[in-house]
């Protein structure tokens, strides 16, 4: 009976040495978007923010499909994190489907009413989601690349904005493109 613990633990412990020999480094990555996005950031100097719903509360995912209207899963937008150190880690990607290829790349300039397909951020990133403001005072806005966010953006309403919304705990930021830029807008 002893002998026969004894190989039994020695089987355990063959085993055991094996596996860790063997067995990866790291376990096998969590991912907070799905893969084709992940993959579209990391060909693009981004990857997916670690961790993202290890936090209190309900939150977004940092990802939205469907920014082109009627496109579904054939288009999205993502936060995703740089792989340089900079003072704006985050960037706000946006893709779309090729349909021919089926491979997601950057949209067209003329699918963004001419913003840029990526924007450069400082915050720590919140869930994503869009929604269509009526009346929304431009005023309220600045443009996304003030190194200092002055109120006073233009003076203009827009009847029905589509806008990208990032929240989480209260804190909303709200971006549109409006002649070519990206305005922002953050409210507690």
């Amino acid at each position: 009976m002893i002998a026969s613990g004894r190989r039994n633990i020695a089987r355990f412990a063959v085993c055991i040495l094996f596996l860790t020999e063997f067995a990866p480094v790291s376990w096998p990555e969590t991912l907070v978007m799905p893969r084709e996005l992940a993959d579209f950031a990391r060909a693009n100097g981004c990857t997916p923010i670690d961790k993202f719903f290890d936090r209190p509360g309900m939150v977004n995912p940092p990802y939205v499909y469907g920014w082109l209207p009627g496109s579904d899963e054939d288009s999205a937008v993502f936060w995703c994190k740089k792989t340089e150190k900079t003072d704006k880690p985050y960037n706000l990607m946006f893709t779309v489907r090729d349909l021919k290829s089926h491979e997601l790349r950057p949209p067209d300039p003329e699918q963004l009413a001419g913003c840029p397909a990526l924007i450069e951020y400082w915050n720590a990133p919140g869930g994503l989601s869009f929604e269509t403001r009526r009346n929304l005072e431009l005023r309220h806005f600045h443009n996304v690349t003030d190194p200092r966010p002055r109120p006073g953006g233009p003076t203009n309403v827009v009847a029905n904005a589509r806008v990208i919304v990032d929240s989480y705990d209260g804190v909303g930021t709200t971006f549109y493109c409006y002649a070519g830029q990206w305005l922002v807008n953050i409210q507690d």
